[in-house]
């Protein structure tokens, strides 16, 4: 997907002034301008900043990005983040998945009860909720399975792959210099999954192959921060 390639890219660089990430999609010569965790300006042929990513955001295919250091952008029109970009690219405004999940919820009594079991319960019917979602479970750090839906007998080996694959995302992360990870998206021949850490509670999704991974953690990451 060309906006994961995008931001793999950015995060590469995320320590890195004045980058320019050049490519060719759609027929249409492509840079995108970035420094000091923002990027400051978009072009895609006719197409401009935003419009950009909107233009991307369903194009499902790889694309051969050329990085350049030390190319300051022509100009500042845009100034956001990749993830307020997707945030805006992927704000559905979807009702149902909020279902559960409202802050004044007589589940949460006070600030103890974050790791309830009838909150990550909520947490997780609201995450699975997502479209795409085939299965979804929650596990402690300590590796205790505390939610399950739609992984039927694979639930101990599944809890036990999603610590590890959160692991060692989290390791990778660390030699990229990301501040901190939060979540990751894992794919392999046979599966698609986002992991996010919730209150250090870890939430695997698992997504259909035919649900862009990317969109998925957006919405999955914006609706944990409504809560």
């Amino acid at each position: 997907m060309v906006l994961e390639d995008i931001k793999y890219q950015l995060e590469q660089f995320c320590s890195f002034d004045n980058i320019r990430l050049s490519f060719e999609i759609l027929d249409k010569q492509g840079f995108i301008y970035f420094t000091n965790g923002k990027i400051t300006s978009a072009v895609l042929g006719p197409e401009r900043d935003i419009d950009v990513f909107k233009e991307l955001k369903d194009v499902d295919a790889h694309v051969n990005i050329q990085v350049s250091i030390g190319e300051p952008s022509p100009e500042n029109t845009l100034n956001k983040s990749f993830d307020e970009i997707s945030g805006i690219l992927y704000d559905q405004n979807d009702n149902k998945l909020a279902v559960g999940l409202n802050k004044e919820d007589s589940v949460i009594e006070n600030n103890d009860a974050e790791d309830s079991p009838a909150l990550v319960a909520k947490i997780a019917e609201g995450l699975a909720n997502i479209a795409g979602v085939e299965s979804i479970l929650a596990v402690s750090p300590e590796g205790e399975l505390l939610y399950s839906k739609g992984v039927g007998d694979d639930a101990e080996f599944e809890s036990a792959d999603t610590i590890f694959l959160y692991n060692q995302s989290k390791e990778l992360g660390d030699i990229l210099n990301f501040e901190a990870l939060r979540s990751t998206i894992c794919e392999a021949n046979n599966y698609k999954k986002v992991i996010i850490n919730n209150k250090n509670i870890l939430y695997s999704i698992k997504l259909s192959s035919g649900t862009q991974p990317l969109k998925a953690r957006m919405e999955a990451v914006k609706l944990l921060q409504d809560i």
